[in-house]
């Protein structure tokens, strides 16, 4: 993949025509042949034993063997899988982190986006586009954007509301990669050709719809405006897409904001929220071994559920190597860019759904945001902001644990919004 910012507008920092037209490219690339799985384990199996190998304080050493390593994973998400799982003795045992400690840092760093020069983020993360189950497209398209370590099946509620409410309509799920790196772009391009094309073949005029959870939604949603308006600009029209594509101010009818955002996360939020992140991959890594018997089974559960507990805690080696970074490089992967969201998203409906004792993006920024918008200069003459709030809820898990009225929140305000 090419590198993240190569093609990048060096003057704005932004997403040029050419590097999003890069990652249509990437999209448009045909798959690379699989190894046969023996294979493939064996290769990867020879990394990471290789990597291990290495001297802990030989630090140029350590990090060839580790980029070798960072560059299979990009290719092949196993990778990562299989090196937290070889890693989990350093989570549990502070005598093998002591004798890796600097190894341990490396892991770390790359899987939450610190670590420079590396491979992460280069490859989409998970993203799924749901076509109407009968019949053409209707014109509306929403996008759905996860919160950090969530899965596109952790939406699939979002999905069966919005399908109920609208069959005819095309449903994008992206979750994100990480903060402007290549892979964020290559989803955004995703949802972005998936729209060109659910609009090629609509019977009515196109409509767009964003439904966003937390800060790395919200990343998201900065990273698609970006890149859809480097696109309108071009003169050129990418192949992969179905027609020239709308303006953003054409077809959107309205953001709903969930749990989202904050310009100025918290040090111990953001860390917070990297290691909630990672739980997914810690419980998958630990619990992935077992005989398939009923007994080997819980077994594995359990150990999932330690790991994750260990993970999670105040003693947790992660939490430590994270804390003793510079606080403005952890906030940095945590903080919205608000500033260019204000300048680039047209004036609609905003719907944002959020709680007061949120400890990971607190009620307090996502207030100061709400004020933001309402002064932004495009939007006088358009309603203010509607919020539906919680005094006791957890993150992004609104539509879980107040279902019946997240849901006729969203119903209410995708329908007034879609009807423009």
């Amino acid at each position: 993949a090419a590198a993240p910012r190569a093609a990048d507008n060096a003057a704005s920092g932004r997403p040029s025509a050419a590097a999003v037209l890069a990652a249509l490219d990437e999209l448009a690339k045909p798959a690379k042949p699989s190894a046969a799985p023996e294979t493939a384990q064996a290769a990867h199996s020879e990394l990471l034993d290789r990597l291990w190998a290495q001297n802990d304080a030989d630090g140029a050493a350590l990090r060839a063997a580790f980029d070798a390593v960072a560059a299979a994973a990009a290719e092949d998400g196993i990778v990562t899988f299989l090196m937290w799982r070889k890693a989990l003795p350093m989570l549990f045992d502070s005598a093998e982190l002591a004798c890796r400690a600097n190894l341990f840092g490396l892991l770390v760093d790359h899987q939450v986006g610190l670590l420079e020069n590396s491979s992460s983020g280069n490859s989409m993360n998970e993203v799924a586009c749901d076509m109407p189950l009968q019949g053409e497209p209707s014109g509306v398209v929403i996008f759905l954007f996860g919160w950090g370590g969530g899965t596109v099946r952790d939406l699939d509620d979002m999905v069966s509301l919005y399908r109920g409410l609208y069959p005819g309509a095309v449903v994008v799920r992206l979750t994100c990669m990480g903060k402007e790196s290549f892979g964020l772009r290559c989803e955004c391009a995703y949802g972005i050709r998936a729209a060109s094309r659910a609009w090629a073949s609509a019977s009515s005029s196109p409509k767009l719809l964003v439904h966003l959870f937390s800060n790395a939604g919200f990343m998201t949603w900065t990273e698609m405006l970006q890149s859809w308006d480097a696109l309108c600009s071009s003169q050129e029209q990418h192949p992969s897409l179905a027609g020239p594509l709308p303006r953003m101010a054409d077809v959107l009818r309205g953001v709903i904001l969930d749990s989202a955002c904050n310009s100025s996360v918290a040090v111990e939020a953001a860390i917070t929220s990297q290691l909630q992140g990672m739980a997914g991959l810690i419980y998958q890594a630990a619990a992935s071994q077992n005989d398939g018997t009923e007994a080997g089974i819980k077994s594995a559960d359990r150990n999932g559920k330690k790991a994750m507990h260990v993970l999670m805690t105040d003693a947790s080696p992660v939490k430590a190597h994270l804390m003793s970074k510079p606080e403005e490089l952890i906030t940095h992967q945590s903080n919205a860019e608000a500033r260019i969201v204000h300048e680039l998203e047209p004036p609609v409906e905003m719907q944002f759904i959020y709680s007061r004792d949120d400890t990971i993006i607190n009620f307090h920024g996502i207030e100061d945001y709400i004020n933001e918008v309402v002064a932004r200069p495009s939007r006088q003459g358009v309603p203010s902001p509607q919020s539906l709030v919680f005094d006791k809820s957890k993150h992004v898990f609104h539509k879980v644990l107040y279902k019946d009225s997240y849901s006729k929140c969203v119903e209410r305000f995708s329908s007034a919004a879609l009807s423009k």
